[in-house]
């Protein structure tokens, strides 16, 4: 019983906390294209990536169906084997796409957040002297490492 009122309660939480946040302006979209711009071609061959591996998805059941109808119409073997063999090389280019889309995704994500703790980095650097006896050091050393 516990765990259902604290999973109600973390539910009703997180949607309150959406509710609760400011929408986003347009400088900040513009701050946030700016640091995807140097990853543009990424992102698009990210996005590129996703749409076939969906369509792929789709594609599956689809001559699934088509297997079946075969099967149940009384077709010809081969149909039957061509449309088998088709599923299965896109079962196989699917997870090829899959492993690709994750490693670029990865490495997507690790260059923003390079990116991210570089302007970080560099923006603390140009403070002044007094910025840095005002400001506790623990939080001086959390923000770069926390982006």
């Amino acid at each position: 019983m516990d765990m259902e009122v604290t999973a109600w309660t973390s539910l009703h939480n997180a949607i309150n906390a959406q509710s609760d946040r400011r929408p986003l302006s347009r400088a900040s979209l513009r701050r946030v294209a700016s640091f995807a711009r140097p990853h543009r071609r990424g992102l698009a061959l990210f996005l590129l990536l996703s749409v076939v591996s969906a369509l792929l998805a789709v594609a599956t059941p689809v001559l699934a169906a088509r297997v079946v109808d075969a099967i149940v119409a009384g077709g010809p073997e081969g149909t039957v084997v061509r449309l088998a063999l088709l599923i299965a090389l896109i079962a196989v280019v699917e997870a090829g796409l899959g492993l690709l889309t994750r490693r670029l995704s990865a490495g997507l994500g690790e260059g923003l957040i390079l990116d991210l703790r570089t302007a970080v980095f560099d923006h603390v650097q140009r403070m002044p002297v007094a910025f840095f006896t005002r400001t506790r050091t623990g939080a001086l050393v959390s923000r770069p490492t926390t982006t």
